[in-house]
């Protein structure tokens, strides 16, 4: 009875054990990546009880994660140029088939498409100037790089890159992206601050300042070529609705749907699809310029303020205390996002503020008087 009363208690302590080490922690569950920080950023109640905590909801097929998933294995499989190029997609393949095998049926469908459209979209870009003229650095690599915040507190940055290339003597990072539905500006606009991207491009310099990703430099290659920018590489996940979504007809087979299908992706381009003649609807990629300036007003206006609140926020959390109680001087740290609350920023759209944001103008603003006008 007392080895059992041991063996309850160890798993009881086990259990109250925060599973997230922290953000500076270098341990396997330490350290940060973009999409942590975003849950962080919506309601910190949720992301203590995900990631302190350790409770998430059960896990189910997502087409849309798990096309995008289906896709960097392909993305993988041709980056690594294996033998058999498929067989980083097959072997997922069968591990989603594992993990959910009442949804087998779904999985197959996503894993034929992916299949289908991955050779078309690899034909498209093929002869592309920033292909044919890239050196590829790195690609499909896992990073968990050391920044140090003005406090002198050391975060580790974690994540995976897609590609980093080299072209015309420049760094560019490439991100990829499987879209259902693709707001064209929108995702030009927002390229300049956004989370994900600059979040990368601080973990990338912080790696060209101090080599602790251990890149190979290819012969020739200047070791301070500067970071030019981002290739942003967006693919639309077929059948999303809208323009060249079908459904399998009365007695055609799937082999036949899917024929269909990628006769579709490979000619979705021109101004019956709303695109230039050499532009295509289902692929498309922006190159971005990014200055040293538009990184430092990343660091400066988010990334080290939010950063150095977490680094605050997380014994705050973890000491066994009421996490809604206020520290030593007195200052709340913690809260629970409420419901009712409306932010265009959440859903990627644009607000009046914005341009002045961007640029300092203030064409279209005017100085206001008073506030609560509707209160008087």
């Amino acid at each position: 009875m007392p080895a059992l009363a041991k063996k309850l208690k160890k798993i009881q302590e086990e259990r109250e054990r925060p599973l997230w080490e922290g953000p500076s922690s270098s341990g396997p569950n330490g350290g940060i990546t973009q999409s942590m920080l975003n849950q962080f950023l919506v309601c910190r109640e949720r992301f203590r009880i995900r990631y302190v905590l350790g409770l998430q909801p059960p896990d189910d097929f997502n087409k849309a994660i798990e096309f995008g998933s289906l896709w960097h294995c392909a993305e993988e499989g041709l980056a690594a140029k294996d033998k058999d190029p498929w067989e980083r997609l097959d072997n997922y393949l069968h591990e989603l088939i594992t993990r959910y095998p009442l949804k087998q049926a779904d999985i197959i469908h996503w894993y034929e498409i992916v299949k289908l459209q991955f050779p078309i979209y690899v034909k498209h870009w093929a002869e592309h100037d920033d292909v044919r003229n890239r050196t590829p650095l790195l690609q499909e690599e896992v990073f968990n790089v050391p920044y140090t915040l003005p406090s002198g507190r050391t975060v580790n940055l974690r994540g995976k890159f897609d590609s980093v290339d080299l072209i015309d003597k420049g760094i560019w990072l490439q991100e990829n992206k499987t879209k259902g539905d693709i707001d064209v500006e929108m995702l030009q606009r927002n390229l300049s601050f956004d989370l994900q991207t600059g979040f990368y491009l601080v973990a990338l310099l912080e790696w060209h300042r101090t080599d602790s990703l251990g890149l190979q430099v290819p012969k020739g290659v200047s070791r301070v070529a500067s970071l030019a920018g981002v290739r942003y590489n967006v693919i639309r996940r077929p059948l999303s609705g809208g323009k060249g979504s079908i459904k399998q007809k009365k007695n055609q087979t799937l082999e036949e749907f899917y024929e269909e299908l990628a006769g579709i992706i490979q000619t979705a381009s021109g101004p019956d699809w709303g695109t230039h003649p050499d532009d295509h609807f289902f692929f498309m990629r922006w190159k971005v310029d990014i200055t040293p300036q538009d990184i430092e007003t990343f660091k400066v206006q988010f990334l080290n303020p939010i950063l150095e609140q977490l680094c605050d926020w997380y014994p705050m959390v973890t000491d066994g205390q009421d996490p809604f109680s206020v520290d030593q001087n007195g200052y709340y740290h913690h809260f629970r996002m409420p419901y009712g609350i409306y932010s265009p920023l959440l859903d990627g759209r644009t607000t009046e503020l914005d341009e002045y944001l961007a640029s300092g103008s203030t064409v279209g603003l005017r100085r206001a008087d008073s506030l609560f006008k509707e209160l008087k």
